[in-house]
């Protein structure tokens, strides 16, 4: 049964038509957003981003906050099952409160939800975090970013944190097919190899938010030098790349609460292992690279 057809049967009175507590309407909305329409998706998505304010609105306050009809509020409404704009309220709020009572352990998972909605919202988050991250990106800027892979004589992937994580599992990669990378984990390290980079080699950022301060660092020094520069960061981030500077973007929804980074991990490595692949689509000899690099490994085993 479609998602959207499942919360209907499941959260309708049939007398009064209003919501019953079968699924939290916050964790609805994030599994069918998908499957809405253009206009439908604006509500979800600022419905998703501050419920506390919309339980505050009035259907016309939302209907100018998101660009559209006050009827099409009604009508998103009753497409997922509610009454009206008031009941929409009255389900947020509940929610709302849930959040306040129940601790909030990764994105909309609460410390009291039963193990398979634990395992539905999770799985949700990872394929949304895919989706808008294929979205993000066309195949000229994931092209542009193999050819600069290509024609680096060596390479740093700098990451922190979490990203520090995909940077490794990315080099590692890497180096399987012959790619001269720069491992490891310390950021300091990384900067210090970078200051004898020149406009031959390549740096690889790899941050959600695009803020930390070593990536800032990296990426001016950098600028500075022209030395080709692929950014892997989230929508936030605010950078204006130069000519010598490419920028790919990773989607996730993990507002609220970001204990682990679980989804934003889930895009970056769904672009890392994207490019990886690409570039072994254009190495000579790939099968037997792989093949050799796992042969020198299985000696020590």
């Amino acid at each position: 049964m479609h998602l959207l057809h499942a919360w209907v049967n499941t959260s309708r009175n049939e007398s009064t038509g209003f919501m019953q507590n079968a699924q939290n309407l916050i964790s609805h909305l994030n599994a069918i957003v998908e499957d809405l329409s253009q206009n439908e998706q604006r509500i979800a998505h600022w419905i998703l981003n501050d419920p506390s304010k919309v339980t505050t609105m009035t259907s016309q306050d939302l209907a100018q906050q998101c660009g559209v009809s006050q009827s099409s509020i009604i009508k998103f409404c009753k497409k997922i099952g509610l009454s009206g704009f008031p009941a929409l309220k009255i389900a947020l709020s509940a929610d709302v409160a849930r959040a306040q009572d129940a601790e909030q352990i990764h994105g909309d998972i609460f410390s009291d939800d039963p193990l398979s909605e634990v395992a539905q919202k999770m799985y949700n988050s990872k394929v949304a975090a895919l989706s808008e991250t294929l979205k993000g990106n066309t195949s000229a800027q994931l092209g542009a970013a193999v050819d600069r892979l290509v024609a680096a004589d060596r390479i740093i992937i700098l990451g922190v944190g979490g990203s520090a994580l995909v940077a490794m599992d990315f080099g590692s990669k890497l180096t399987k097919l012959g790619t001269a990378v720069l491992q490891g984990m310390d950021a300091h390290i990384h900067l210090a190899n970078l200051a004898r980079f020149t406009e031959n080699d390549l740096l690889v950022l790899i941050s959600y938010s695009g803020k930390s301060k070593e990536v800032l660092a990296a990426a001016e020094y950098a600028r500075q030098h022209n030395i080709p520069t692929i950014y892997l960061v989230g929508p936030s981030a605010n950078i204006t790349p130069e000519s010598h500077e490419l920028e790919l973007h990773c989607v996730a929804s993990e507002n609220l609460v970001r204990s682990s980074s679980i989804s934003t991990r889930t895009a970056q490595l769904a672009i890392t292992d994207l490019l990886f692949i690409l570039l072994a689509q254009r190495a000579e000899d790939m099968p037997s690279k792989i093949q050799d690099s796992q042969a020198l490994v299985n000696r020590i085993k």
